[in-house]
């Protein structure tokens, strides 16, 4: 016999052999041995039970219920997971305290992608913002309430949402007016005089609310040229680049026209690297950017240069510390 008719005989021979052993074998003794309960009809009826209970958990499911409380200067988190260690994990992200009012139910829904852009609010919202203010994450939507500690940090904070991928409602009050503190200050020299001069006062008023719109009015103007092109530098250097530079000098023409003002350089980096390397490289290129601005003719009297370093981020810097967004230089306007 040929090697090929050998070969075929070999496949016709186990081919045989293997649909004799499928049609062959006792299937219900084999099932009766292993459970008593094993039927192909009940997997059936478990699989359509499987369906069910996933369109009930479906109908059944709400999104993440989330309270962030400012309490005497400490963020406090409450709110309702899925289970204790979902809680956890979210405090650690928010880095803020473990110590709220959880409570846990089953088929609650977590956005990841929520809670990782709510991570760039948490530094601001400890700040920015007075005790007792609050962050509501309810219904898939987020909301501020509460109070800012000062009113410049208003524009700031409208910069910071604008540059988030998720809607923020604001409810936020009106922060205590440096108008307000005035005319309270008034009143005690007032008291103290005995002396009635409502006049005055209705002149020192108007004043003040004059310099609080100026200084919101100047605020949003450079706050929008930043946001069209932002101070950079030459690499690893405190020089200005050429495109800076005549962002330096468009600011510093809108500065001219608000000479009463005075103003904060404010210096940032990113995370990488040592914290006092870091507050030195900001401190300097805060520097730069004042001695450009009085080449333009600003009155430095009028300019204050400080280098925060690290200490303020508005974006969350990836595994090596690197951020394009943390790495900037921000006018803070501070009154006259």
């Amino acid at each position: 016999m040929s090697l090929a008719r050998k070969i075929l005989f070999l496949l016709v021979f186990f081919i045989f052999l293997n649909i004799y052993s499928i049609y062959g074998f006792d299937y219900n003794s084999y099932f009766e041995e292993k459970s008593n309960t094993i039927s192909f009809v009940k997997s059936d009826d478990n699989f359509l039970d499987k369906i069910k209970n996933y369109f009930k958990q479906e109908e059944e499911s709400k999104f993440l219920e989330l309270v962030l409380e400012k309490k005497s200067g400490v963020v406090v988190m409450s709110g309702v997971f899925p289970k204790q260690n979902d809680a956890h994990k979210i405090a650690d992200l928010l880095d803020v305290n473990r110590e709220g009012d959880y409570k846990y139910e089953e088929n609650i829904i977590i956005d990841e992608h929520l809670i990782t852009e709510l991570t760039n609010l948490i530094t601001p919202f400890k700040d920015f913002f007075s005790d007792d203010s609050k962050i509501v994450v309810s219904n898939n939507e987020v909301i501020l309430k509460g109070e800012l500690k000062d009113a410049n940090y208003k524009e700031l904070l409208n910069t910071i949402i604008s540059r988030m991928n998720i809607d923020i409602k604001n409810e936020l009050s009106d922060e205590i007016k440096a108008e307000e503190v005035i005319v309270l200050n008034n009143e005690e020299e007032k008291v103290e005089e005995k002396i009635e001069t409502p006049v005055v006062e209705e002149v020192v008023e108007s004043k003040v609310v004059d310099i609080k719109s100026q200084i919101e009015e100047l605020q949003s103007k450079i706050n929008n040229i930043l946001l069209e092109k932002k101070i950079t530098f030459e690499r690893r250097s405190t020089e200005l680049t050429a495109d800076s530079k005549s962002v330096v000098e468009d600011i510093s023409k809108i500065l001219k026209e608000y000479p009463t003002l005075n103003f904060e350089i404010a210096g940032h980096t990113d995370s990488r690297g040592n914290d006092d390397l870091n507050k030195k490289i900001s401190q300097d290129r805060a520097n730069s950017v004042k001695n450009l601005l009085i080449s333009f003719g600003i009155d430095e009297n009028r300019i204050k240069a400080v280098g925060y370093g690290e200490e303020f981020p508005i974006a969350k810097d990836d595994e090596n510390g690197l951020s394009e967004t943390n790495r900037r230089v921000e006018f803070n306007i501070l009154g006259e």
